[in-house]
């Protein structure tokens, strides 16, 4: 970042509204120095700097994110922290009663079962796990299949996602290969007893 007399650094928008003042200074001398300009090149000059102007003045007195900064999600959202020792504690209802097996098993599901609002759980995974619910349902369907894949020989690959929770083949199959680096096929003749 750029520095100005020992005092703090610009910021990337404030070396850009800089960068913009500076230009239309330089237009407008240049546009008044000049021996012989048209009434053309007056207008569409004058016409530039009045909208950078408005942009300038409308955008700095915004207070969302402009160009170069980034909106924070759960800004001034804090979960209290019984609430979060409540989600730590009750987060496993959903692998121990197999909660996702269900195809259609939603965050709202999951929250209801938790007796916590949608928003706050989705807060807590994000922040503390540090995933999004479907990434977090997909790790344990996948763990679930995983299970059914070492222990279940009569059923085939494909009736073991759909009892994993999977609403496809093709869904199965690319999730599980992301999560595990082999096909369901491959897992299964590597791990079967």
């Amino acid at each position: 970042m750029l520095k100005i007399k020992g005092k703090e650094s610009l910021k990337k928008i404030d070396i850009w509204l800089l960068s913009i003042y500076l230009g239309v200074t330089i237009i407008w001398i240049a546009y008044y120095t000049a021996n012989y300009t048209s009434y053309i090149v007056g207008a569409l000059s004058f016409s530039f700097i009045l909208y950078l102007i408005a942009l300038l003045l409308i955008f700095r007195n915004n207070n969302e994110p402009a160009f170069f900064q980034e909106k924070e999600k759960y800004k001034n959202k804090l979960i209290p922290l019984e609430t979060q020792e409540h989600i730590d504690l009750k987060l496993s209802i959903i692998a121990d009663r197999e909660l996702f097996v269900n195809p259609n098993f939603t965050l709202e599901d999951a929250a209801k079962e938790l007796k916590v609002t949608k928003h706050i759980l989705s807060q807590y995974l994000n922040e503390k796990l540090g995933k999004s619910f479907s990434n977090l349902i997909n790790e344990y369907r996948i763990e679930k299949a995983k299970e059914l894949l070492r222990n279940e020989k009569s059923h085939t690959v494909e009736s073991i996602g759909y009892d994993s929770g999977f609403n496809s083949k093709s869904t199965f199959f690319t999730t599980f290969k992301k999560v595990t680096g082999l096909t369901p096929t491959e897992y299964q003749k590597n791990h079967s007893k």
